[in-house]
């Protein structure tokens, strides 16, 4: 059926249920759900498509490309005897046979030849046989059901190939999941502890084949039995209460213990854990266990070998560690028990990274202990670093670290001397503080300064849009009214009546809904509302790139979308005063940073330079003025200069415009903390330079410089990341 057949509104309607549908079967794609039910509902979802000819019946088959078969895994409403016949095609048999082969659709409008697959009884009917493809790689066939006499409509055709597509998206993700379902399964079966599973009563689920091995059972025997199949009655009756403790209370139960199990000894550290649903729920118990036997005996040799070492060092006023190869930890000193909370123990035999907190400080210990104790690595004594450690409870403090290496036993270890300095970093942390405060108060400040711009910029887009849906709704009952008309004219023409009548009528409901005017005017409308849809969500796309919610971590960023965001969530501020120049290097490297605070930055510096230039119009100067925002590339640096022809920066106050508080405007305009935040930023938080020079043109040119050198800019980060964190 070509376009010609249809008007502007079916053809609408059209592709409205179009992206409908397509749009239901891509959130089958994602949904949560094995392959076979996937497609059935994407099977139900096509054959129901509101704009089709689709008989409610058809199938969808799997290629088996190694027997080049076609097999059947979902159908719905498909007569009994093809469910047998049907339910392995080989290419090339029968028309869903062929379409496999040849790729491509085949549609046929009646029951001939080329069905291969009949029986008695057969219902007249046609077919589109759709192959489902990724590239040129045939997944499957679909068969759809039509009418007889149907014939092939290239509109319907489009529709079978993208639903097609998607149905491929479904297949090629759900054998993923599938095939990473069984490696995980396969990874599980193949670690070397012991893990198994319980519900909510303490009834095995399952367990891997290490387990199951001890019990002397195989894995699938274990589903539904309970400890004292297993184990003594006092042994069993003592798991359960560890589970059910587990279990209420969510915490994990973590312990070293000797087992006697089947006349052997040995000993074991064991683990348990809640099990959780998606929901969060607590719904069963994890367990694991394995043998440390060999470990605790290494552990006991080591301990004989450093007592002399451990009494000159448990008179040390310093924390006093000793971690091997693997950060186990093998010594621990007295002043070490006072300042994390562990006696040594609970300590020996842990990794020492676990009570580093996560994150920078983890990493840098980690890469520290690594380069001491790999061979050929620098082993560089008196290396002393800030890290951030955690005490008994998780308790995060600051410490001063000074490590080195020595051999012992032919292995390297790392001795670490610690010294906390909480008070020194309460001290700095207050400083830092007070900054993430300005800094915050600020950004707050520049809010609701945009606020009423922002909601002027949606409002009169919203408003246009508003007004023209109304006249849509309008047109669409005038043009009904027509179509009324249309249709009884239609059949006058069929039944012979007088049609002069009929005619006159039809010319006076288009005089009387003017005709002419609404299809002049329809267009003009629809062309507003898409424009002004358009630019709602421009304004909200640049709000959400300004803003970066969550965002505190340097990542590599395109300043010139940065500006032109920022320019945008602005337009309020400047458009009544001043035109924008863009002068943007198209060759821009991108800048490691923290988005939220440069657009900050650039916020601060186009308003200010607004405000510059009203000052001006209100001391009658032109009518309009200029901001330039221009970046380029300078040698290990990006420079970014925004210049405005306002009222300038006084030579005598050009050495204070960066201090806290300090403003020009007057009471009510301005805190004097835009600037000074600014500089904060990008000086002390970024490695960068912010500076202001003359506007040979009037006004001033404020120039900021973010360096490149990656290594320099994190650095700056990592001295004040956690504790402007903190402060946040």
């Amino acid at each position: 059926m070509s376009d010609e057949k249809y008007t502007d509104w079916e053809r609408a309607a059209r592709e409205s249920g179009l992206h409908l549908v397509l749009v239901l079967l891509l959130q089958v794609q994602l949904a949560n759900r094995s392959l076979r039910d996937c497609l059935k509902d994407a099977l139900v979802i096509t054959l129901t498509a509101p704009f089709s000819a689709l008989l409610p019946s058809g199938a969808i088959f799997l290629a088996n490309r190694d027997t080049h078969e076609l097999e059947l895994l979902v159908e719905r409403n498909l007569a009994d005897p093809l469910k047998t016949l049907c339910k392995k095609v080989p290419y090339g048999t029968c028309l869903c046979g062929r379409a496999a082969e040849q790729g491509e659709i085949i549609h046929v409008d009646h029951v001939n030849h080329q069905h291969e697959i009949v029986f008695d009884g057969i219902k007249p009917h046609g077919h589109y046989n759709v192959p489902i493809k990724s590239g040129s790689k045939v997944l499957g066939v679909m068969v759809l059901y039509l009418p007889e006499g149907h014939a092939r409509d290239e509109e319907e055709v489009r529709f079978l190939e993208t639903a097609a597509l998607v149905l491929a998206g479904i297949i090629e993700r759900k054998r993923f999941e599938e095939q990473q379902e069984s490696h995980y399964q396969s990874l599980i079966e193949n670690l070397p502890q012991r893990l198994f599973y319980k519900d909510a009563e303490s009834r095995y689920v399952s367990c891997n084949r290490l387990y199951a091995k001890d019990l002397g059972i195989q894995p699938g025997d274990i589903s539904g039995r309970f400890d004292t199949d297993f184990y003594p009655l006092e042994q069993a009756e003592q798991f359960v209460r560890e589970d059910q403790h587990v279990m209420q209370t969510g915490q994990i139960l973590e312990q070293d213990t000797v087992r006697n199990f089947q006349g052997i000894e040995s000993s074991y550290h064991r683990l348990k854990a809640p099990l959780r649903d998606t929901a969060g729920a607590v719904i069963g118990v994890f367990g694991m266990y394995w043998d440390n036997s060999q470990e605790k005996r290494s552990q006991a040799a080591l301990k004989e070998s450093e007592e002399k070492f451990a009494a000159m060092a448990n008179s040390a006023q310093d924390a006093i560690v000793m971690v091997n190869q693997n950060e186990e930890v093998v010594f621990w000193n007295m002043a070490s028990e006072s300042m994390f909370g562990f006696h040594v123990e609970d300590i020996v035999g842990q990794r020492l990274d676990d009570w580093i907190e996560p994150g920078t400080s983890r990493d840098e210990f980690a890469r520290l202990v690594a380069n001491l104790t790999t061979p050929g690595r620098d082993r560089s004594t008196g290396k002393t670093m800030e890290l951030t450690a955690l005490r008994k409870g998780r308790e995060p403090f600051p410490i001063e670290l000074s490590i080195s290496a020595l051999q012992l036993k032919g292995q390297w270890h790392v001795i670490g001397i610690m010294r906390d300095i909480s008070e020194r970093k309460r001290v700095e942390q207050e400083k830092q503080l007070m900054e993430v405060q300005l800094r915050q108060a600020q950004k707050l400040e520049s809010i609701g300064q945009l606020a009423a711009g922002i909601s002027h910029e949606i409002n009169t887009p919203t408003q246009f849009v508003g007004d023209n849906t109304q006249f849509f709704k309008e047109a669409v009952g005038n043009l009904e009214s027509l179509i009324e008309t249309y249709q009884a004219l239609i059949q006058g023409v069929e039944s012979g009546a007088e049609l002069a009548l009929m005619i006159q009528a039809v010319k006076d409901k288009e005089e009387e809904i003017d005709l002419e005017f609404l299809r002049e005017e329809l267009p003009r409308a629809v062309d507003q509302s898409i424009e002004g849809v358009e630019r709602i969500a421009k304004i909200v796309r640049a709000m959400k790139e300004f803003s970066h919610p969550g965002v505190v971590d340097m990542v590599e960023t395109d300043i010139n979308r940065a500006l032109k965001t920022t320019l945008e969530v602005s337009r309020n501020e400047w458009k009544y005063v001043a035109e924008i120049t863009l002068d943007l290097a198209d060759d821009l490297p991108k800048v490691l940073c923290v988005p939220d605070q440069i657009n900050q930055v650039f916020l601060n510096l186009i308003v200010n330079a607004a405000h510059a230039i009203s000052d001006t119009l209100q001391e009658g100067g032109a009518r309009m003025g200029m901001i330039t925002v221009s970046t380029q590339k300078r040698d290990d640096s990006v420079e970014i200069r925004i210049s405005d022809t306002g009222t300038g920066v006084p030579d005598d106050i050009k050495g204070r415009i960066f201090d806290p508080f300090f403003t020009t405007k007057v009471v009510g305009k301005g805190t004097g903390q835009g600037l000074c935040i600014a500089f904060t930023t990008v000086a002390e938080r970024h490695g960068g330079n912010l500076r202001v020079e003359d506007n040979p043109e009037g006004g001033a040119v404020f120039i900021v410089n973010l360096p490149l050198n990656r290594q320099a800019v994190e650095g700056v980060a990592d001295s004040e990341t956690l504790t402007a964190e903190q402060g946040s």
